[in-house]
């Protein structure tokens, strides 16, 4: 699969997105440290763990063609999370994780609607998957939001996760996602 297939950068309505590479190490170890945040995906990580994040998504676009992006406030610059696809087994999977000053703004919504859109216009998958915690309502939500629909739940207590599942027939257009390459 070519790099050239996924832009290096997106912008949607409000987030701009860049596509990961090794400069962003200090804002995903900050967000790795972040309690909060990492409490709505298994919990805190350490440098070491942050670094082998990086290398992975880094291996991931090479070998794939697509992956993670870091994700800024278009007016302010302000770095706001993480967002992309990845392929996990046979499945491609949304994935995003916001910093807690950008929840409740709806960034996760438009960002997911825009991963969608590049998804499926972009890959010959017949279908998109997410997953979440089943505590994390608000993720729960944004995907549910997006047409995903939840097709399993697999784990116990604090771990339990929900799997998502949007299908190409079933996909009505990233309304409102306003991707500009």
């Amino acid at each position: 699969m070519s790099a050239a297939l996924f832009p290096a950068t997106f912008d949607t309505v409000r987030l701009h997105a860049q596509r990961m590479d090794e400069t962003h190490l200090p804002f995903i170890r900050a967000m790795h440290a972040d309690a909060r945040l990492m409490a709505t995906m298994g919990g805190t990580r350490d440098l070491a763990a942050s670094r082998l994040y990086l290398l992975r998504n880094l291996a991931h676009w090479t070998q794939q063609g697509f992956g993670m992006y870091m994700l800024s406030e278009r007016d302010s610059g302000v770095p706001a999370g993480r967002a992309g696809l990845k392929r996990a087994g046979d499945a491609v999977e949304v994935a995003y994780a916001l910093v807690p000053g950008c929840w409740g703004k709806g960034y996760a919504t438009e960002i997911a609607r825009a991963l969608l859109a590049l998804g499926f216009g972009q890959l010959s998958v017949d279908a998109l998957a997410a997953v979440a915690l089943d505590g994390n309502a608000a993720s729960c939500r944004v995907l549910e939001k997006c047409g995903m629909r939840r097709v399993s739940t697999a784990g116990e207590g604090a771990a339990r996760k929900r799997r998502y599942e949007i299908r190409r027939a079933e996909w009505r257009g990233a309304i409102g996602a306003n991707i500009s390459a």
